[in-house]
């Protein structure tokens, strides 16, 4: 799942912001189609740029060093840090980047490696499910070898039997599963004292996924069981929106056998929707923050906004970045009057106006406990 420029992660590189900033006399502003899916060289300017997508989606990838990018699905108006080389890629079809710099300080870079989107599309195509039924075999059954040129799943659903393919046989008990590919010969058989039920579905598909599932007898995870049973839950009333359904299950077994050969997850990491709905709020909250760092509110304030209780918040912010939400707006605050100070604009009483403080002897307080230095004390040695 990409990332959007309003998520955490992108702060290291900008802001976000609601809207374009009102020009100065400095910079140039243009507006380019972009059609591009990828770029070999980078962008960096000694001054911050301002980039906005008014059409389409796009994909901003941003360095620090020019050589490992992060990417971001463009949202809002997107303020870079002075030195972070950058470039945009079109996701959709095509892409309208309007793009605030001052000349005189953007320049190119060549890079040793390339930057490609690697677009969300099926690698694999179901074409069309020629047949599915269920088989009860007794003991002692044999059939004949067959060679078809279409897949054939096997499903067994009961007792054991020997499936021979290509010469070579295979033991299969309840629960496994195997795929006869396009061309092999097969057959299957019974002990004298075991039966056997099984599924077979036939099918035929193009399918550019690496990885092999000839010739292997998959026993079924959980989650394989349960879209198989769905599968056999919807192929067995005929109607159209039924047949949808059936093929999109017997694409997600697919799917799901082709990842039997891919890494696991180590333990923790799975991805839930849970962690998605924190991920999301937790941006949207960090966003509305820098956005307002001048503003006056409170933690209660923010709960009431985001309908989220104090408790929850608070364990968000101590979950994902180690400190509460009042702590974090504070920091903030106390970093923004640190960089007023050194710009000798405004007073120290005016900077803690203008930071939302309750009084300047309690923002005195704080900027000194945080910075080791009393503001006065700090403007009059930068």
């Amino acid at each position: 799942m990409l990332n959007r420029t309003t998520s955490y992660p992108f702060q290291a590189y900008g802001d976000v912001l609601y809207q374009m900033p009102p020009a100065n006399a400095d910079m140039a502003e243009s507006t380019h189609s972009i059609h591009n899916k990828d770029f070999d060289t980078s962008f960096i300017s000694t001054e911050p740029v301002y980039l906005e997508c008014p059409e389409g989606i796009a994909l901003l990838a941003v360095s620090v060093d020019g050589m490992s990018f992060e990417e971001f699905v463009m949202a809002r108006t997107v303020k870079l840090k002075a030195g972070v080389h950058f470039n945009v890629i079109s996701i959709s079809g095509k892409a309208k980047i309007r793009i605030r710099y001052v000349p005189q300080t953007m320049g190119s870079h060549p890079m040793e490696t390339s930057v490609s989107y690697d677009p969300i599309i099926s690698r694999l195509n179901l074409k069309e499910i020629l047949s599915s039924y269920y088989q009860i075999r007794k003991g002692s059954y044999q059939s004949g070898r067959e060679k078809n040129s279409f897949y054939e799943l096997i499903y067994v659903d009961h007792g054991e039997m020997d499936v021979t393919v290509d010469d070579e046989t295979y033991h299969m008990q309840k629960y496994d599963l195997m795929l006869y590919h396009p061309g092999q010969k097969h057959s299957l058989e019974t002990t004298e004292d075991s039966s056997c039920s099984y599924m077979s579905i036939a099918f035929t598909m193009d399918t550019g996924i690496k990885g092999n599932l000839k010739n292997r007898v998959f026993h079924t995870r959980k989650d394989l069981y349960q879209t198989l049973t769905r599968f056999m839950k919807a192929i067995q009333e005929d109607t159209p929106l039924n047949m949808e359904l059936a093929m999109l299950h017997l694409k997600e077994v697919l799917i799901l056998l082709y990842q039997f050969d891919g890494e696991e997850k180590p333990a923790g990491q799975e991805t839930t929707l849970q962690s998605h709905y924190d991920d999301t709020m937790l941006n949207e909250i960090l966003v509305f923050i820098h956005n307002n760092v001048y503003a006056s509110y409170t933690v209660e304030d923010l709960c009431q906004k985001f309908s989220i209780s104090r408790s929850s918040l608070q364990a968000l912010f101590r979950a994902n970045l180690g400190m509460t939400p009042k702590q974090y707006i504070s920091e903030l605050k106390l970093n923004e009057a640190k960089k007023l100070i050194s710009q000798h604009e405004h007073t120290i009483s005016q900077v803690s106006d203008l930071l939302g403080f309750t009084s300047i002897h309690y923002f005195s307080r704080r900027f000194k406990s945080y910075f080791g230095i009393a503001p006065s004390e700090y403007a009059r040695e930068h």
